[in-house]
């Protein structure tokens, strides 16, 4: 009776387990996608100040002090951005690092317990 009763005590730890380690992976597997987004973003956000810059030089090519100005706020803008998308990748990496370390921890947890059933 005893035994029977362990054995389904370790059976529900392996099934949490399973579960913890689903979590792990679907964590993972979001994370790369933000990441990838925000790559792609960062990207996309590169080529448009590229864009600005030639359209620019293009409208203001006889008003230097101008077109230096322009270039000057473009710059400023995109550095900006570029800051912005850094500390939100920072923040993310954090969130997602807390995530998996929570979980792993009670993973882990799982694991000792059912190990104590032996």
């Amino acid at each position: 009776m005893e035994r029977k009763k362990n054995e389904q005590e370790r059976a529900k730890y392996y099934r949490l387990i399973l579960q913890k380690e689903e979590q792990l992976d679907e964590l993972t597997n979001t994370e790369r996608t933000i990441t990838d987004a925000m790559e792609n973003l960062e990207e996309d956000l590169r080529r448009g100040f590229q864009t600005v810059a030639m359209l620019n030089d293009d409208v203001t090519h006889d008003e230097t002090s101008k077109k230096y100005e322009q270039q000057r706020h473009d710059d400023e803008q995109e550095q900006v951005f570029r800051q912005l998308l850094h500390e939100s990748k920072e923040q993310i990496a954090a969130a997602y690092r807390k995530g998996t370390n929570k979980v792993d921890k009670e993973r882990e947890t799982l694991y000792k317990k059912r190990s104590e059933l032996s």
